[in-house]
């Protein structure tokens, strides 16, 4: 078994794929396996993965959005943590090493995220280097709500087991779908933020689906309604720091629809 399951949903994106799949070969730490799974894609990304043989696993299903597709990699992970990068997305050659050093620091947590850096062109990323680690422990997610910690899906390592016993992520064209997930891990135990170094690069893209306020809205529209139909862990004792988060989440959703004029 091996110690990540790298999972690379892509749409449409042959181009910008074949960048985050050479930021992922190229990590120092050799013990993990790739799948890319393509959402229905009309372009050339099959035969793209195909030039990389065994190195990469490919599934490819009906176009259905992000949130399926994650799921079917995480269908056919093997490995004990599941981490993910997004086909537009990089991270750099320490991602992985940073996070198994987590693991061993931290008697093998449940959930880890890092942060990131925006870029648009690679020049904007030469200066990043590694960096000693630097990072907080909490007892699970809801316990770290304090600190208003952004999440990207791109920065995260997660143990298998626990994605598979919390449903994986919601379906559909909506974003949010993510913050969803996270909050139902939210009592996995053992969450770790690490601060420094950085581990991925968000690359920056007004077309991209980040963008779609509507979307962005109705996923946070359905995590409250989740909220109120008991859908995540903790029950009522852990009820104040859900909502903590869930509001922390909602208010640049809102202000967002309202500077668009929809709210």
């Amino acid at each position: 078994m091996p110690r990540f399951s790298v999972i690379i949903p892509t749409y449409n994106r042959a181009v910008l794929l074949r960048e985050a799949l050479e930021s992922v070969l190229a990590q120092t730490f050799m013990d993990y396996e790739v799948i890319v799974v393509d959402d229905g894609s009309a372009d050339n990304t099959a035969a793209l993965i195909a030039c990389y043989g065994d190195r990469i696993r490919y599934c490819r299903q009906e176009n259905s959005g992000p949130g399926a597709a994650r799921n079917l990699g995480i269908q056919n992970a093997t490995g004990e943590y599941v981490a993910f990068l997004d086909s537009d997305d990089l991270w750099f050659t320490w991602t992985l090493s940073s996070y198994n050093a987590l693991i061993e620091a931290c008697d093998k947590p449940g959930f880890i995220c890092g942060d990131c850096i925006k870029f648009s062109k690679a020049d904007d990323i030469k200066s990043v280097h590694s960096r000693e680690l630097v990072f907080e422990q909490f007892a699970d997610y809801y316990a770290a709500w304090p600190q208003k910690i952004w999440i990207g899906s791109c920065g995260v390592a997660i143990k298998r087991e626990a994605l598979a016993k919390s449903g994986g992520y919601i379906h559909g064209f909506i974003n949010a779908e993510d913050s969803d997930l996270w909050m139902s891990l939210g009592t996995v135990p053992g969450f770790v933020h690490l601060k420094s170094p950085i581990v991925f690069a968000y690359r920056a893209n007004p077309a991209g689906v980040s963008k779609a306020g509507a979307k962005t809205f109705e996923g946070m529209r359905q995590m409250v309604l989740r909220e109120q139909a008991g859908k995540y862990p903790g029950g009522r004792a852990r009820r104040r720091e859900r909502w903590q988060i869930l509001a922390w989440h909602l208010r640049p959703a809102s202000l967002g629809r309202r500077r668009e004029g929809d709210l």
